[in-house]
């Protein structure tokens, strides 16, 4: 289920149920190395060097390690001429961008034929449309899809996996630790953060859809978290078996009753954000814990890497201190 990643929290989809991630290596040139991810089991021999990254996700983790992948799909018409996001530059220019069609439509198949040609030994899929287009990948090279079973997998143990599958297990714990360590210090300095309320969502005007993440274990909410925030707990609760992701009429603008609001007007402005009924006096627009925001930096929240976070907490820095001081 690509879901979130291509339709950025557009759609609320059955949870797939999923395998954890649990990588095995052997020391030694000719080591091998066993993901568990969400469509089964993937074994990988020795070290891969031509990689194709179906997701930003696993491309920016890529990035994070020094590799550059032969073939990506990232941002697509979101993003700028080569379909990246603002964190994503020190792609090389020797990346093939696949075709941008597979994150403008919901199941549509990773392009095979696109992909073979770049004779990858190992697909990294973040855009995997289901088990039948996995097998049809898998068959160009090994393949690991999305890790768990939440919508949005955890950046660090993508990271680690990574690691595992590169052989630099102390680089994944070096990339991991140092971002955490800056969203510690974040918190530090903003001590009022803990206990507060935080929402990322967005209203699509093409639509009339209000989108709100509610799960407090998807991937998009884990940064807010260790800020010491909450997804309140309503909407976990409104949530339940949806698979986290809240799709709500206008009416429901009450859903982003929260200390802070990450907020994409998909389609529209912050003046005409205010226009609908009641969001004008949310708690956010008051405290200025409001941060209307564009596409790459919510998406760098909602399917977050290293380097997303960076960029995202950096653009909306004055509303985590003005609710966090």
């Amino acid at each position: 289920m690509r879901l979130v990643a291509a339709t950025l929290l557009g759609s609320v989809a059955v949870a797939v149920a999923g395998c954890g991630a649990d990588a095995g290596a052997d020391d030694g040139p000719e080591r091998t190395t066993t993901i568990e991810h969400r469509f089964g089991s993937t074994t990988i021999e020795g070290t891969p060097t031509r990689i194709v990254a179906a997701g930003s996700q696993w491309l920016d983790a890529l990035l994070e390690f020094g590799v550059q992948p032969v073939a990506y799909l990232s941002a697509g018409d979101r993003g700028d001429d080569r379909g990246l996001y603002p964190w994503e530059s020190s792609l090389a220019e020797s990346a093939v961008e696949l075709d941008r069609a597979v994150l403008g439509q919901l199941g549509a198949p990773l392009p095979v034929e696109e992909i073979a040609a770049q004779k990858p030994d190992l697909i990294l899929g973040s855009f995997v449309a289901g088990q039948s287009d996995f097998d049809r990948i898998s068959k160009i090279a090994p393949t690991v899809g999305e890790i768990g079973d939440a919508q949005v997998d955890s950046w660090e143990e993508q990271v680690t996996v990574l690691g595992r599958i590169l052989g630099e297990q102390d680089r994944a714990e070096e990339i991991i630790a140092t971002t955490n360590d800056e969203i510690d210090g974040l918190a530090a300095r903003l001590p009022g953060l803990k206990g507060k309320t935080a929402v990322l969502s967005q209203f699509v005007f093409k639509t009339n859809q209000l989108v709100v993440v509610a799960d407090p274990k998807d991937g998009a909410s884990q940064t807010f978290a260790r800020l010491g925030m909450t997804v309140p707990q309503r909407l976990v609760d409104e949530a339940g078996a949806t698979g986290g992701r809240l799709l709500l009429s206008p009416e429901r603008v009450d859903a982003l009753t929260a200390d802070l609001v990450v907020m994409l007007p998909n389609g529209g402005t912050r003046d005409d954000l205010m226009k609908l009924p009641g969001f004008a006096t949310l708690p956010s627009v008051g405290s200025g814990g409001l941060a209307v925001e564009d596409y790459p930096t919510v998406v760098g929240f909602n399917t977050p890497s290293s380097a997303s976070l960076r960029y995202s907490l950096g653009r909306i820095t004055p509303q985590l201190e003005a609710i966090g001081r």
